[in-house]
């Protein structure tokens, strides 16, 4: 296999690791960031239409044909997807995802097999008047954080109850929130590293709880029983390839928060301070293959920009950012003449360092340093 497609609302940062790979990479993707331009062979840029998913799917498959590839991967929103190949699909079963990414799901399968996790309620099915508060509101499936919402009373659940579809309430528990990022083959798993979510920093973004990067290695507790847990898990439900499973670290204890059957979005973080190649070793789980667990070598963190008010993109800033790509501070730089709407990400910005403190301050300057200059 030489020649890969990726498909996804966001395929740089699995292109950019199989290119490094060395594989040919093709994308199709919506947002077609100036810096996909530079790592992918050919890009095909899709609008985010308001049609439903077979047409998007349909209009999609007509891109595919275009293009020579021996294997397909699936990515970010197009996982449970079926484009009726008959070339290898570089990805968990689309019904095995459904189920998995489904967070009531989750907690029944969790209860079952008895892991500690957030009590979870179907929003249409709760009494609010019998919660105990505050509650988490989320989407039922989906990943980001952004459609989170924290519920302080009874009457502000009535006021939402019935504006929301396929929403659930799951028990609040303060605390920080890591991730295993894993390999899986044949009912086997290997944890390749533990990273720390960042998320709530209001220099990156006004969402409290919108996922706004990570640092890699996570240096917590209770990473050894992450690891375990999460291998325990993957395995049991027989995912293959690239996985995360993510915990929240509280004074109750270690709580398991979603199982991730994808690329996740700490992958070049794990990459930098792992030294390794994650879309090589997801090819080879397809294969049966595992890889050997390595320690982390050193410090890697992304932070994702998201802009404050509605921010016009010219090209002096596109300019500045790519220069920054090329320094590798910076990826998912946008194009000139771009509007990027309140609230959506702008750019995400990389650092490196010999401690989880100095990696922070790096990212937080590096970030200060572009949004409080005369860029944004």
């Amino acid at each position: 296999m030489k020649t890969v497609l990726v498909v996804g609302y966001n395929t740089r940062h699995i292109c950019a690791s199989a290119k490094k790979a060395g594989f040919n990479v093709f994308s199709i993707e919506h947002f077609g960031d100036r810096d996909l331009f530079e790592i992918a062979d050919e890009v095909v840029v899709f609008e985010d239409s308001q049609v439903d998913n077979d047409t998007r799917e349909s209009d999609i498959g007509e891109s595919m044909k275009r293009f020579d590839y021996d294997a397909l991967v699936c990515g970010p929103g197009f996982e449970q997807s079926n484009f009726g190949t008959e070339l290898s699909v570089l990805n968990n079963d689309k019904k095995l995802v459904e189920k998995v990414s489904d967070k009531f799901w989750l907690s029944e399968y969790l209860t079952e097999i008895g892991v500690k996790h957030p009590s979870t309620f179907l929003l249409e099915d709760v009494v609010p008047s019998t919660l105990k508060y505050p509650v988490m509101v989320k989407p039922r499936s989906g990943a980001g954080g952004v459609k989170n919402l924290l519920v302080l009373n009874s009457e502000q659940l009535e006021e939402i109850k019935w504006s929301f579809n396929d929403f659930i309430v799951q028990e609040y528990i303060e605390g920080v929130t890591a991730s295993v990022s894993l390999i899986a083959a044949c009912g086997e798993a290997c944890s390749i590293g533990t990273s720390e979510e960042i998320s709530g920093f209001p220099w990156l973004t006004n969402i409290p709880y919108a996922y706004s990067g990570s640092i890699t290695p996570s240096n917590y507790k209770h990473v050894d029983v992450m690891k375990e847990l999460a291998e325990n898990v993957v395995c049991d439900l027989m995912l293959v390839g690239s996985n995360g499973v993510d915990f929240l670290l509280s004074d109750k204890g270690l709580f398991l928060l979603e199982i991730n059957p994808r690329f996740q979005g700490t992958l070049e973080t794990v990459e930098h301070a792992y030294k390794l190649n994650v879309f090589s070793m997801h090819v080879a789980a397809f294969s049966g293959e595992l890889p050997q667990p390595v320690s982390a070598k050193c410090f890697a963190g992304r932070a994702i920009l998201f802009a404050k008010n509605d921010v016009w993109i010219d090209q002096r800033m596109s300019d500045l950012l790519f220069d920054c790509y090329k320094k590798e501070t910076a990826s998912d730089v946008p194009w000139h003449n771009t509007l990027i709407l309140k609230d959506k990400p702008i750019v995400t910005f990389f650092a490196a360092g010999t401690t989880r403190a100095e990696t922070l301050t790096k990212l937080r300057n590096i970030t200060n340093e572009t949004s409080n200059g005369d860029l944004f």
